[in-house]
């Protein structure tokens, strides 16, 4: 539950948190005929599990530091070199920021060191250089460049499938230096770390070949609504799945952002090979995911660099040979082209804004996959790394644009053009609102800045369903009112759900109330009470609010 304030300087999220409130249906009572036995004698009554007070504190710190990746060439396009901290200017919305940490990144020097170390001649042939072994700390991993390959099999075909994987072992065979560390992850029906951090080639190798054909789950259901100008599959219902793409679109940002998230812990820049077919977004209401994962890709020191894995696709009027044949006069006047390319630079967009906002670079409309490789590789081999705290407090998830100078003007500079500030509650949209108090639901340890209290009741409506009124409480001392003209006004947002004693969802309810009031002074002494209610049949459930 979380009031929502202009003037509140703090997010409000109460949960009901550690608690576990356990309601109880009986089953309903079953016909018993004369001659049968009596019932076993009920058992008792279980007890609420209690809860350990908490005796300890919880302290945050947040720090916002901001890194910036700068690569200096020269005019013939090679690295340069031995500058340091006072070389460099740096400015943040046209403001000049004092830089409060400064590095250097040598990627190149350990891959030149491994091909000139120990080596083994004879008369077998060829030297051998033995790969450097996986660092296991922090400072092992500087002068590494981090690469990870990101397989979004949830809407690939299998085509699709065993042409990234093969892209990804043409990396590992030709293009991979002793310097380069890969991990692997993939989102299908959930988002798994299928290799950890490894400069082995062999163990990178095996995993790329157990990916089969059969990993995708095709979540995407592609463009849907009107039947005009789709493909003829022998029905004449087209459904309307735009909520249900929202949802996948949101699921593969948060994907990328869980992953960003657990390498905040890696120092130096961290390179992401995305391989996708697309992202569909529509309208705006993906935004607050895009501008969250791109906000953890600044503060992770990320860069995202999407491989569209579809290739150079031809889009022929009509469809393609291997498609039906398409509903409607689309294909006779021309409407059916221009769907079909608005459709694939529509999936392109949000790839090409990961990639512009985060530092990486977007690959689209090309057959040969190995050019983002070579592209992370010539980013990542030499870097300055510049870090400073931003001169703006403000906290309003705004765009802020980042300008780099150097007192040399024979040399070219390329780097993160710009970053999202963060943002507190009072800044927050609807999305970012929601976002926020979902998370909070499905986080095991969610905020608890707002004591709230929780009843429960249940009555029989037939034989097998019961009516389960809840009431939530809340002090109203601790609701932020805002003056407007002669009234107090607040607004209360609630999210809650009822899960089975397996766990699974069983209902939920989101809802926010606005308090318009003539005199809060005595709400304040108060308590402000939120009915809601729940039918359910017989069980065992958990109530989260």
């Amino acid at each position: 539950m979380s009031p929502n304030s202009r003037k509140c300087s703090k997010k409000f999220i109460a949960a009901l948190t550690g608690l576990a409130f356990v309601l109880q249906l009986p089953a309903p009572p079953l016909a018993r005929s004369q001659n049968a036995p009596p019932p076993p004698p009920a058992p008792a009554q279980q007890q609420p599990r209690q809860v350990p007070r908490q005796t300890g504190f919880r302290f945050k710190v947040n720090t916002n530091l901001v890194l910036v990746n700068v690569v200096v060439r020269d005019k013939q396009g090679n690295l340069v070199r031995g500058m340091t901290k006072d070389d460099f200017q740096l400015l943040e919305d046209g403001k000049p920021q004092t830089i409060a940490d400064f590095g250097f990144e040598d990627v190149d020097a350990l891959a030149l060191a491994a091909q000139n170390g120990p080596t083994v001649s004879g008369v077998a042939g060829a030297p051998l250089v033995a790969p450097p072994p996986d660092p296991q700390t922090p400072e092992e991993m500087r002068n590494r460049r981090i690469i990870i390959l990101f397989f979004d099999f949830t809407a690939m075909d299998p085509e699709q499938i065993d042409r990234s994987v093969e892209a990804a072992k043409r990396f590992v065979e030709k293009q991979m230096t002793p310097a380069d560390l890969v991990g692997i992850v993939s989102l299908a029906s959930s988002l798994h770390l299928d290799l950890d951090l490894t400069a082995n080639r062999d163990r990178i190798g095996k995993m790329l070949d157990s990916y089969t054909s059969g990993q995708g789950q095709g979540y995407d259901a592609g463009d849907t609504g009107s039947s005009e100008g789709t493909a003829e599959t022998g029905g004449s219902f087209t459904a309307d799945d735009t909520d249900y793409n929202v949802f996948n679109t949101d699921r593969k940002l948060q994907a990328l952002e869980s992953l960003m998230e657990t390498l905040g812990g890696i120092q130096q820049k961290k390179s992401i090979v995305y391989f996708s077919n697309g992202i569909s977004r529509s309208g705006i209401e993906n935004q607050a995911a895009l501008r969250a994962a791109t906000a953890v890709a600044a503060k992770t020191n990320c860069s995202i660099y999407p491989v569209d894995i579809r290739g150079l696709a031809a889009l022929p009027p009509g469809g393609e040979a291997q498609s039906a044949s398409i509903h409607g006069v689309s294909a006779y006047n021309g409407a059916a082209s221009i769907n079909a390319f608005e459709s694939n630079a529509s999936s392109q967009e949000t790839l090409s804004t990961l990639a512009a906002d985060t530092g990486g670079k977007a690959f689209l409309d090309s057959n040969d996959f190995g050019l983002v490789f070579q592209r992370v590789q010539k980013d990542t081999s030499a870097y300055y790394v510049l870090g400073f705290y931003s001169t703006n407090p403000a906290q309003d998830g705004k765009y802020r644009r980042l300008q780099v100078r150097i007192k040399r003007s024979d040399v070219k500079m390329e780097f993160r053009q710009g970053y999202y500030a963060p943002r507190d509650f009072k800044h927050f949209q609807q999305e970012d609102r929601d976002k926020q108090m979902a998370d909070e639901l499905s986080s095991d340890l969610p905020e608890t800045d707002v004591a709230l209290y929780i009843g429960a009741a249940y009555f029989r409506l037939d034989g097998s369903r019961y009516f389960v009124p809840v009431s939530l409480v809340v002090p109203g001392s601790q609701i932020p009112f805002t003056k407007d003209q002669d009234k107090d006004k607040a607004s209360v947002d609630i999210i809650g759900m009822v899960k089975d004693e397996k766990g699974v969802p069983f209902g939920t309810a989101r809802d926010t109330v606005k308090l318009n009031l003539d005199a809060s002074q005595e709400v304040r002494r108060k308590n402000v009470q939120y009915n809601t209610n729940f039918i359910l049949p017989h069980g065992t459930y958990h109530l989260k609010f």
